[in-house]
């Protein structure tokens, strides 16, 4: 089944970075295989091998480091708008988001209202969080241009962070991050259908798009990996219900056979399902962004409710996912765990049939990075440059 077409934007090309992102295609089992295979000494019983061990990530919404928060990690460390959060991520094999945002401090801003940028060593601030991965399949990466996502994807692996669903080229932009875990192998893939930004091709840096190569792109990191989870930035922002071509598009990835799509940019919560055998976060909302109560007054609470999505990834059992809510304070302009009140509503956004977890005040310990074990090239259909 080819993807449905979720959006298609082509901005005019100038001259272009013509690095690309080195690629390395990590040979792995086919999906179906739940760990090593078991061995027995002649004239005896082989002896069952354990399957491998779920695997647990966390994953939030929008990361927007710049303006204010920018600001703010200047001047109280790069960490400061994760200090209050880190609990929320404990127990995580891996940690992802989505980077709403660049690395910067070169390229022009596009003619658009909103351009976001933050010099290039506060990305300190995401791996001493702990995360591992970043989307930059959305409408702000390319804020700066070329210059600035190049930029941002060299902040980014300079502190080990890795950046996915953007890059020099179209392979770059749509080859999925592979990341080891207990001997399993997970993909991750960043995809965009949000104007305001460029499409990768085969001659131009960009994001990878929400069209017809998304569809090879998805089926390769199956091929790839024992799970692929695909994050996606479509809908309407400050909407707490996704669109139906929102919605279609996720069904479709999941039909290509990703496990998990989580999705980003309403800037709201909105609910999660169940579709077939895979898991549907339709949007997890802001987990960093400058807001205040002059925001609260003219957008509502929508953009200051948030929540960590704690996904399971098992051999044994389709993915499975809970709730820790979380909620941006308003003074001190950074996400914390939410209270029993604010939980109330965000469960209610996201659905109340899914388990989530009360906040219990505690000592955050330190997350071990998972391991990176290179990037995957997708067989892709042809990209015609515009």
């Amino acid at each position: 089944m080819t993807l449905l077409l979720a959006g298609v934007l082509a901005l005019a090309c100038g001259s272009e970075d013509v690095r690309i992102r080195a690629t390395e295609a990590t040979p792995t089992p086919e999906r179906t295989t739940a760990g090593p295979p078991t061995t027995s000494t002649p004239g005896t019983t082989p002896e069952a091998t354990p399957p491998s061990r779920a695997i647990t990530v966390a994953a939030v919404g929008d990361l927007m480091l710049a303006r204010d928060v920018a600001v703010q990690m200047e001047t109280e460390g790069p960490l400061y708008p994760f200090e209050r959060a880190l609990p929320l991520f404990e127990g995580a094999d891996l940690l992802i988001g989505n980077l709403e945002g660049t690395f910067t401090e070169r390229g022009e801003a596009l003619d658009k209202r909103y351009t976001f940028r933050t010099p290039p060593y506060l990305a300190q601030g995401l791996a001493d969080a702990g995360f591992d991965a970043v989307s930059l399949a959305n409408n702000h990466s390319f804020d700066f241009g070329s210059d600035g996502l190049m930029d941002t994807i060299d902040a980014l692996e300079a502190v080990d962070v890795t950046p996915f669903g953007a890059g020099a080229d179209a392979d770059a932009a749509y080859a999925p991050a592979l990341f080891k875990i207990e001997g399993q192998t997970v993909a991750l893939l960043g995809l965009n259908a949000i104007g305001g930004t460029r499409a990768a091709t085969d001659v131009q840096s960009g994001v990878a798009w929400a069209d017809t190569d998304a569809d090879a792109a998805v089926r390769s990191a199956v091929a790839l990996a024992d799970y692929v989870i695909v994050m996606i930035h479509a809908g309407v922002e400050y909407s707490w219900t996704p669109t139906e071509p929102q919605s279609a598009f996720a069904r479709s990835v999941i039909d290509a056979g990703a496990d998990v799509v989580v999705g980003h940019h309403p800037h709201a919560l909105q609910p999660w399902e169940v579709y077939e055998d895979g898991l549907i976060l339709h949007s997890l909302g802001n987990f960093v962004f400058d807001l205040d109560a002059g925001d609260l007054e003219t957008l509502g609470i929508a953009p200051f409710e948030s929540a960590v999505a704690v996904i399971t990834l098992s051999p044994a059992a389709p993915p499975a996912a809970l709730i820790r809510p979380a909620m941006i304070d308003i003074a001190e302009n950074r996400p914390r765990p939410a209270t029993p009140e604010e939980s109330t509503a965000i469960v209610a956004r996201i659905g109340t049939d899914w388990p989530w977890e009360p906040f219990v005040p505690r000592v955050a310990q330190p997350r071990e990075p998972a391991v990176r074990t290179g990037f995957g090239a997708p067989a892709r259909e042809q990209v015609v440059a515009s």
